[in-house]
């Protein structure tokens, strides 16, 4: 990696890199299966340029295990750095980073009776429609019928950010965001500059890092800082991340 030259993006994965079986369409191929099923894709363009990405470094809520479920490599995509666990966890190789894991856990810990607080609060909510889980000891995540109301019962907190995507909800500590992840990277690694790429409210501090942004329409441009920003239709942002990224690394 080059210090100096933004010739690296940050892509959040899930609606950015991949996307729901349930948006598959001819040609499309599947990328990820859960006890047999398939629930994630990717179109035919990407399978092609997969190969060619060295300069991608996904981040991504998803906890280690589901990550690894990606079967990125099939596609001759295996990116020696990932950010999973919101930003909390760093895989370098597929393994576990022990330094980064020491980091995380002393955020969680500085947060923990917050986090406890949170918890009660989830398991009391009538909205709720799934377990409460603790993911990979930095997080809760659940999901949920009402969405909006649980947020509006658990409040705000001090150390700790609730948010929703769809039925999921999150509780995270607020320094294990995506953007505090990715600006650590890059101080570590001697990136000067970098793109960010994301397609959820969740992924808006990872944007606002960036140098460039490059977001799908779900999120407003007038939210985004970057000095750099590029927007695109949901229904193509996968194949224009790719794009983006291919075009990055020929620079």
């Amino acid at each position: 990696m080059a210090a100096g030259k933004c010739n690296i993006i940050f892509s959040d994965i899930d609606g950015t890199l991949i996307f729901s079986e349930k948006r598959r369409k001819v040609g499309d191929i599947v990328i990820e299966y859960k006890d047999g099923e398939p629930i994630s894709c990717i179109t035919a363009r990407q399978a092609e340029i997969f190969p060619r990405l060295t300069n991608v470094i996904p981040v991504t809520t998803r906890s280690i295990e589901q990550y690894k479920r990606i079967e990125f490599a099939k596609f001759g995509f295996s990116p020696k750095y990932a950010l999973c666990d919101n930003g909390g966890t760093l895989l370098v190789d597929g393994e576990v980073n022990a330094e980064w894991a020491k980091w995380s856990g002393d955020i969680y810990r500085e947060c923990e009776t917050e986090m406890s607080r949170f918890r009660e609060l989830l398991e009391r909510d009538s909205n709720r429609s799934f377990e409460v889980r603790l993911v990979d000891g930095l997080f809760l995540f659940t999901k949920s019928s009402r969405p909006s109301a649980t947020l509006d019962f658990l409040g705000c907190g001090e150390l700790c950010e609730c948010f929703a995507t769809g039925e999921k909800v999150y509780v995270v500590p607020r320094k294990l965001g995506k953007g505090a992840a990715v600006k650590r990277f890059a101080r570590l690694y001697g990136i000067a500059e970098f793109a960010a790429a994301g397609d959820s409210l969740m992924d808006l501090s990872m944007l606002n890092s960036a140098n460039t942004a490059v977001f799908a329409d779900t999120i407003p441009e007038n939210a985004v800082t970057a000095s750099v920003k590029l927007s695109c239709s949901r229904g193509d942002f996968t194949d224009f991340v790719t794009e983006f990224a291919d075009k990055l690394q020929k620079k």
